[in-house]
């Protein structure tokens, strides 16, 4: 069940992208019943985690065995935010049906904001460094054309500016990526983890810790790397900036942080 958080926003986008070209109606129907059933799989991996004791899931994409191959992980922490995410984005996407009327195209919209979906439920899931910073980047780019999705000047001139801010977040993201990829030589968490404690430089990890918190600093519009956000939530239409302030900065930044801060670098007592 574990990539389905992925594939089913995911394959929703791609076929409303498609079908709502011919049938205007569908693309509320296919949205709204994707974020229903993401809700109700939510539901039942922590039906299953609570069952384990909480144990972590985890799945192997293709069969690979990590650091091979890529994994996806659910654990405690992880089943809260898909919960919350799912939730919230159910909850947005019935809003939608009669909000976005007014809007130029529901279509697009739907489509973009099932990318965001995936990108979100991506980061949260992902137990590989490579494949956190690809989803980052999903929902982001995404987020970029929900935010000026009414095309006003107000609205473009909000977009354009998180754009370029989280353009620089990614760099940071990425710089900060490819130093760790470069001092363990993978990019599977726990097998970073693993090599940090065994051999701890402070040096990188210092670094690389100031660059992963610049970064997700500018996505999670952490004082004082907040400049985008006075501008991006007014201008968005109102699903999307429920989306913004209720989960996308929390999954794409705030979760992200801690995960790599507490399970990857590792808190130096």
């Amino acid at each position: 069940m574990i990539p389905l958080f992925v594939i089913i926003p995911l394959a929703t986008a791609f076929i409303i992208s498609l079908a709502g070209k011919f049938y205007k109606s569908i693309s509320d129907i296919l949205a709204n019943l994707a974020c229903f059933i993401l809700v109700v799989l939510s539901f039942l991996v922590f039906y299953i985690l609570y069952l384990l004791d909480y144990m972590p899931l985890v799945y192997k994409v293709g069969g690979w065995i990590p650091p091979i191959g890529i994994s996806m992980v659910v654990d405690g922490l992880t089943i809260v935010i898909l919960l919350v995410v799912n939730i919230v984005a159910l909850m947005s996407v019935v809003f939608s049906i009669s909000y976005m009327e007014k809007y130029t195209d529901k279509t697009k919209y739907y489509t973009l904001f099932m990318l965001m979906l995936a990108g979100m439920n991506g980061v949260v899931i992902t137990g590989d460094m490579f494949n956190l910073y690809v989803f980052l980047e999903i929902g982001a780019i995404a987020s970029y054309a929900l935010v000026a999705f009414g095309t006003e000047h107000e609205e473009l001139e909000a977009s354009f500016k998180y754009m370029v801010l989280g353009s620089v977040a990614s760099l940071f993201i990425l710089l900060g990526i490819a130093i760790l990829y470069s001092y363990t030589s993978t990019l599977n968490m726990a097998d970073i983890s693993q090599i940090i404690i065994v051999n701890r430089n402070p040096v990188v990890i210092g670094f690389t810790s100031v660059l992963f918190l610049v970064g997700f600093g500018l996505k999670s519009a952490i004082v004082p790397f907040h400049a985008w956000l006075p501008d991006a939530h007014p201008s968005a239409p109102a699903p999307i900036s429920a989306m913004l302030s209720g989960v996308l900065i929390k999954s794409l930044g705030v979760y992200a942080l801690i995960r790599i801060i507490f399970n990857v670098l590792g808190v130096d007592g």
